[in-house]
């Protein structure tokens, strides 16, 4: 665990595939969600509000939780799998795929408390490492 709060628990599977589970404290998801909420709404243009001035509660209810929710989580998982590859000197050779459908995750999101997701990708094998 680093100072950010990321846990990665890595699992390796068959044919230089690993599998990661990443914890993401609750500040972190907090602090996704108010910076999506923010994005989304200063992309958006109501009549009788000033562009990036729109209140929280009206954004909420033009665009949806979920959608707000949506956005959070997917920069969260690119920024978390970023770290996880600094962190654990992880060598992937392929994109990392989320191991449930983003629609679930979306659904058991909440801003106030820990997420957990598992994503896998392909890495350079250790006979490919020892070669270079």
């Amino acid at each position: 665990m680093t100072k950010s709060g990321l846990k990665v628990k890595i699992n390796e599977l068959p044919d230089n595939h690993i599998s990661i589970e990443l914890e993401v404290p609750a500040a972190r998801c907090k602090s996704s969600y108010d910076a999506a909420l923010s994005r989304l709404g200063s992309a958006i243009r109501l009549p009788g509000f000033r562009p990036g001035k729109i209140p929280k509660q009206v954004i909420i209810q033009q665009i949806g939780i979920a959608r707000i929710k949506a956005a959070a989580l997917e920069k969260l998982i690119d920024m978390t799998w970023k770290e996880a590859i600094v962190q654990e000197s992880i060598e992937p050779i392929s994109e990392a795929q989320l191991k449930e459908e983003l629609q679930t995750l979306v659904d058991r999101f909440s801003p106030d408390k820990s997420v957990t997701f598992t994503l896998e990708a392909e890495v350079v094998s250790a006979s490919k490492q020892e070669e270079e």
